[in-house]
């Protein structure tokens, strides 16, 4: 099971997965929502919130593409995720637990 450290997503998304207004040190930013019907959504990535976040407009997220954004930092057209998204090294383990954990998000 994934422990948060220091820092963990609901963090910033929140432990709803909707996301939102954050302030960090002196900046905020918009995180955006994770919940996986959004992530999966045809039109994910194409909303205001994600525009606010600095996302482009991309293919939805499966399941290997979401690991990779969440390890690598990009997303499923490759392009580099938006400030402050940080990259994460979590066994395969952790990860098929965060991603059945957002998969339960309504």
């Amino acid at each position: 099971m994934m422990m948060g450290g220091s820092v963990a997503c609901a963090d910033c998304h929140g432990p709803d997965g909707r996301g939102g207004r954050q302030q960090m040190m002196m900046t905020s930013f918009t995180a955006p929502d994770i919940r996986w019907q959004t992530l999966t959504a045809a039109d994910h990535g194409a909303t205001d919130e994600h525009e606010e976040a600095g996302a482009m407009e991309h293919p939805p997220y499966t399941e290997a593409t979401l690991k990779r954004a969440i390890t690598q930092g990009v997303n499923p057209a490759g392009e580099p995720l938006a400030w402050p998204m940080p990259q994460w090294r979590m066994s395969d383990e952790d990860l098929n637990d965060l991603i059945g954990y957002l998969q339960t998000l309504e």
